[in-house]
C-alpha cells in the first residue's frame, strides 16, 4: 500500500530536482483514505468498442467506493495510485476519468491533497480522478527527455497508464470516450507523451507547466490539447532550453510544442482569443480537426494556477508568481467536457 509522503519530503524534492519539481504546497486538507488498497495484475489491451459498457458497469461491488482509496497494480513491478470517486457516483452509469500526474519529486498524495484542488470539481461535476505515483525515491515519469530515474531506467509509464485504465474499467463504470490526462511539470510532459502514444484511449490532454518531451510524436488520431504555461516559468522556460534546476534537460519551447500540435491537428497558423480569466489568456487555432489551445499566464511561474499555494521553499531566481486569478483545474475540466473521443 502506498503511504502519504510528509511535507518535508516534498520540500526536499523541490530543492533537489528544481526543473522537474512539482510545485508542492504546504496545506494538508484532503479526502480520507480507505483502509484497503485495490490490487490487481493486469495486461494492457485497448477496448474494441468504445461505446460498450466497461466491465465495471456490470458489477455492484467495487474496490473503489465514493471517497479516496489507495490502489496498486502489477505493471512491470508494483505501481501505486489513488482513486477519488465522487459522492454521486452511480454504479451502472459510465463516468469520466481524469488521470492526474504529479510533478517530478512529488506524489499522487501531494498532487491530490496539497496542490491541484481538482477533487472539488470532481465532486461537483461527477467524474473520477486518479493520481498515480511515479517511480524512484524522488518519483518521476519517463516523459521522453525528462525526468530523473524514470528516464535513466527506461520505465514504460505509457504501458503502466494503459494497464491502470484496464484495471479501472474492470472496477468502475468508466466512460471510455471520456478519459483525459493532465499533469504538472514532469507530469505535464508525461501527459504529452500519452497523447502521442495512447491516443486511442486518452481523449484530450491539458498539460500545466511542462512541454512535450518526445521528438517523434505520431498519435493514431488528432488529440485535443490545451497547454497552460506561465510566461515567467524558469523551471521549464517558455523559450525552451535548460531550466534553473539540476535536471540537465533541455526543454522544448512552448512555441515549438504548440506548433507541433497545430501541425498534427491540421490547424491554421492564426489563432484567436477564446477565453480570459485573471492573468490567464487562452488562444485557440482555427481550422483544426482537433482543438489546440494555449493558455498563457502572464507573469506566471512554475506552479499550478489557482491551486494550493506552494510550500515556503527557495524557488528559481526570477521564477514568476503562482496565479490565484486563473484556475487551471476549472479550465482543464471545461476543455475536457467539450472534447470526448469522437
Amino acid at each position: 500500500m502506498p503511504t502519504a509522503r510528509p511535507t518535508s519530503m516534498c520540500l526536499l524534492s523541490i530543492a533537489l530536482l528544481g526543473a522537474v519539481a512539482s510545485g508542492c504546497s504546504g496545506s494538508s486538507s484532503g479526502a480520507p483514505d480507505s483502509s484497503s488498497p485495490g490490487t490487481s495484475t493486469t495486461t494492457s489491451t485497448p477496448p474494441d468498442d468504445l461505446d460498450s459498457p466497461s466491465p465495471g458497469c456490470s458489477t455492484t461491488e467495487t474496490t473503489y467506493p465514493p471517497g479516496t482509496t489507495l490502489g496498486s497494480i502489477e505493471a512491470s513491478g508494483s505501481r501505486s495510485f489513488r482513486v477519488h470517486v465522487p459522492p454521486g457516483y452511480i454504479a451502472d452509469r459510465p463516468t469520466p476519468v481524469i488521470l492526474m500526474l504529479h510533478g517530478g519529486g512529488g506524489s499522487g498524495e501531494q498532487f491530490q491533497t496539497r496542490s491541484s484542488r481538482m477533487d472539488l470539481i470532481a465532486d461537483r461535476e461527477g467524474f473520477v480522478t486518479v493520481y498515480p505515483d511515479g517511480t524512484g525515491m524522488l518519483a518521476t515519469w519517463n516523459g521522453g527527455l525528462c525526468c530523473g530515474r524514470a528516464v535513466q531506467d527506461g520505465v514504460d509509464d505509457v504501458a503502466f497508464m494503459s494497464a491502470l485504465l484496464d484495471h479501472l474499467e474492470g472496477e468502475l463504470c468508466i466512460d471510455r470516450r471520456r478519459v483525459f490526462a493532465t499533469g504538472m511539470s514532469n507530469g505535464a510532459i508525461m501527459s504529452h507523451r500519452l497523447a502521442c502514444e495512447l491516443s486511442e484511449r486518452i481523449a484530450a490532454i491539458a498539460p500545466v507547466a511542462g512541454t512535450i518531451g518526445v521528438t517523434d510524436c505520431q498519435p493514431a488520431r488528432r488529440v485535443p490539447v490545451m497547454q497552460i504555461q506561465g510566461t515567467d516559468d524558469r523551471h521549464v522556460p517558455w523559450e525552451g532550453g535548460v531550466g534553473c534546476g539540476p535536471s540537465g534537460a533541455s526543454f522544448i519551447s512552448v512555441p515549438d510544442t504548440m506548433e507541433g500540435w497545430r501541425t498534427r491537428n491540421g490547424c491554421d497558423a492564426s489563432s484567436t482569443e477564446v477565453f480570459t480569466e485573471g492573468n490567464g489568456r487562452c488562444m485557440a487555432h482555427g481550422g483544426c480537426e482537433a482543438p489546440v489551445v494555449l493558455c498563457s499566464i502572464e507573469g506566471g511561474g512554475h506552479s499550478w494556477p489557482g491551486g494550493d499555494p506552494k510550500a515556503n521553499v527557495v524557488n528559481c531566481p526570477g521564477d514568476g508568481a503562482q496565479s490565484q486569478t486563473f484556475s487551471a483545474s476549472e479550465a482543464a475540466w471545461r476543455f475536457f467536457a467539450e472534447n470526448p473521443l469522437p
